[in-house]
């Protein structure tokens, strides 16, 4: 039985994926009921997509939040996103990494070192979004009120079988020179059409990126999935998320290692 609703959980949301749509009432009767039963289901959507992986986005911290990075939704830095697949968008900034070398799946942990070798220091824009109808709406309302999102487990494990929210992800500048650097002090100038800089998040409700990216390696291969080389890993957002309007454009400055420009077409 359990088989059935992981089937028709990610049929739901790989029909939403492909189609560029969203489901008005996803079933409570499909909801995952645990962690195990929402990987199986965001597995099972990438199985029926069927599309390279190029990463992985992770939510904020070890043991969050993972989902995949499809090939189609991975775009070049001054990229003019298709306003009907992304109106419904949230933006991070991301101070992520990108493996120069494979992480297969072993019975044997990873370590500090071997990882920070295998990775290079990769900056880009996060765009998080839903398959489900208002959930975008309800994050960026949260988000902005300085409120947890997703507000409770189950909510959690619904949006981890949905892809973890990822909608996609901008491309920007490479790092090779990083292991000096605290990649926690990093700050990112991002502002819209030009206004205020965006707020960022506090440090202390960050994690050291580094962190995230040596869980995610380790849990990756323990799941028998791995990392490649070239694969693009973000764990978490430097600014406070928000939404980019239609027909704007972002500009995130990160410090001296580059910037990112993205805009949000107007029809």
């Amino acid at each position: 039985m359990a088989d059935d609703r992981i089937a028709a959980a990610a049929a739901l949301f790989a029909q939403a994926w492909l189609d560029g749509t969203t489901i008005d009432a996803f079933p409570d009767d499909l909801a995952p009921r645990d962690l195990a039963e929402a990987s199986a289901v965001q597995d099972a959507m990438a199985a029926r997509i069927g599309e390279d992986i190029v990463g992985w986005k992770i939510g904020g911290k070890p043991g969050g939040p993972m989902g995949r990075i499809f090939a189609s939704t991975s775009f070049d830095d001054g990229a003019t996103l298709p306003r009907a697949r992304y109106e419904r968008n949230i933006v991070e900034c991301e101070v992520g990494f990108r493996l120069k070398g494979d992480l297969p799946p072993r019975e044997r942990p990873y370590g500090h070192e071997e990882v920070a070798a295998a990775a290079d220091l990769a900056l880009s824009i996060e765009l998080v979004g839903s398959r489900r109808a208002n959930a975008v709406e309800r994050a960026a309302a949260a988000l902005a009120a300085g409120e947890p999102f997703p507000e409770s487990e189950a909510e959690m494990l619904v949006m981890i079988a949905d892809n973890a929210a990822n909608l996609g992800l901008v491309n920007g500048p490479v790092v090779e020179d990083w292991q000096r650097r605290s990649l926690l002090d990093i700050t990112v100038d991002l502002r819209i059409d030009g206004d205020e800089s965006q707020p960022l998040l506090p440090k202390q409700n960050r994690t050291e990126p580094f962190d995230v990216l040596l869980w995610a390696a380790n849990e990756l291969s323990r799941r028998g999935i791995g990392l490649k080389a070239g694969h693009i890993v973000t764990p978490g957002s430097v600014n406070v998320p928000l939404p980019l309007p239609a027909g704007s454009t972002a500009v995130a400055v990160f410090e001296d290692l580059g910037r990112i420009t993205v805009s949000l077409a107007a029809a």
